[in-house]
């Protein structure tokens, strides 16, 4: 697991980081070794106020990243997949399990050859298995099959796996930074626009709103792809290319709606609102998409169509997040000390290189470099990378 940042992992952000260091889970490999059972993602979960559902996808992807070569986006690749561990990356068909990760959702643009599934699958089965999935993730039968005649995949089989992940992490990742109480309630999960005619106009105005984030998110995650794929390339890198970014700087949407405005009551004249229950009556906004559906079945004409104006526009971040912050001094610290400090200081952990060499703090290693100098200026979330000396020589 060498120089696999713990922050790499999608939904692992520096809060987050934080809260998994106070817990003394600073690499990947700490997170693989203290979520193997589901009594320690229970416990992860409570500690850090985190669902458990998401707990066990990071810890599903951190056990994947045990294989050389696999990095955070291939290991989302995998689970989504199919792949819940190295037991069955080891096991699985060669051919279905690159198909399925050919027709991956998840954009990357690191290039990936067969050659590189059957290593994964060689040191996988040389490693110990001691992974224990939850009881209701059970194995995907179509990932072990055996006969060549079976082996091509339906776009249906690969679209229903595609949809299961999705579904699952978009609410796993909707409850990332909520408290597991919170979000078990269904107070936190968002709403789904349903597939009738009439919806709340908030939730209606919010689904569009996710919609457009989530576009905003792949294309920065394209351009991020390509960029550390320029990065990691010893000719392009020699020439200062840099990937070219897309924003949406504003969306615009114009609808025509039919719209009512209804009283909703229960039997005991108790309502719920904002998740409380509260007596009398509430009037409710209630639209419908003017759409060949609604005109089809109501028999509508225009002269009952009402229009709905509204514009989503990008605005700055809270002043904190762009806050500048001080690069510690890491000098004579451990390794284990300066990742603690790093974090602390709403930094993240980058590279870190080994030298073996005797140390003189009295301890087993000692920071003797960092990529930044203590004293300046960062930004939070800023990558610092050390370089330190081991006393015995050893990983």
């Amino acid at each position: 697991m060498t120089n696999k940042n713990l922050t790499d992992i999608y939904g692992i952000g520096a809060a987050i980081s934080k809260r998994l260091g106070e817990q003394g889970i600073v690499t990947v490999e700490d997170l693989q070794k203290k979520t193997k059972t589901r009594n320690n993602r229970e416990t992860l979960a409570s500690n850090i106020k985190i669902n458990v559902r998401t707990v066990y996808i990071w810890a599903k992807q951190a056990d994947l990243m045990r294989v050389e070569g696999i990095d955070a986006v291939y290991s989302r690749i995998l689970v989504e997949s199919g792949v819940r561990h190295i037991e069955d990356l080891a096991a699985a068909n060669t051919k279905v399990l690159f198909q399925l990760i050919e027709s991956s959702n998840i954009s990357y643009q690191k290039p990936f050859a067969a050659a590189n599934l059957d290593a994964w699958k060689a040191e996988a089965a040389e490693l110990k298995y001691d992974f224990v999935p939850e009881p209701d993730d059970l194995p995907l039968d179509l990932l072990f099959r055996r006969s060549s005649s079976r082996s091509e995949l339906t776009q249906a089989e690969r679209d229903a796996i595609h949809q299961q992940f999705l579904l699952a992490e978009e609410q796993n990742s909707n409850n990332a930074d909520k408290p597991a109480s919170a979000a078990s309630s269904g107070l936190l999960q968002p709403k789904t626009v349903g597939s009738g005619f009439y919806f709340g106009l908030g939730e209606m105005i919010a689904e569009m709103g996710r919609g457009v984030a989530q576009a905003q998110h792949e294309l920065d995650m394209s351009s991020l792809a390509v960029q550390q794929y320029i990065d990691a390339d010893e000719n392009l890198s020699q020439y200062g290319i840099a990937a070219t970014w897309y924003a949406l700087p504003e969306t615009t949407f114009t609808i025509k709606v039919d719209y009512a405005v209804v009283k909703e009551e229960t039997e005991e004249g108790e309502i719920q609102s904002d998740g409380k229950s509260v007596k009398g009556i509430l009037n409710t906004m209630r639209i419908a998409p003017i759409n060949a559906k609604y005109q089809n079945y109501f028999k509508s004409t225009a002269s009952i169509e009402s229009e709905l104006k509204f514009k989503i526009v990008p605005v700055p971040p809270p002043a904190k997040v762009n806050d500048a912050v001080l690069v510690p001094d890491l000098s004579d610290l451990s390794v284990e000390e300066a990742k603690e400090v790093i974090i602390a200081s709403l930094l993240r952990v980058g590279a870190l290189e080994r030298i073996a060499g005797p140390t003189d703090n009295g301890k087993d290693t000692q920071v003797f470099m960092q990529s930044k100098e203590a004293g300046t200026e960062a930004k939070r979330n800023d990558i610092i990378s050390i370089a330190y000396y081991e006393a015995d020589g050893e990983e």
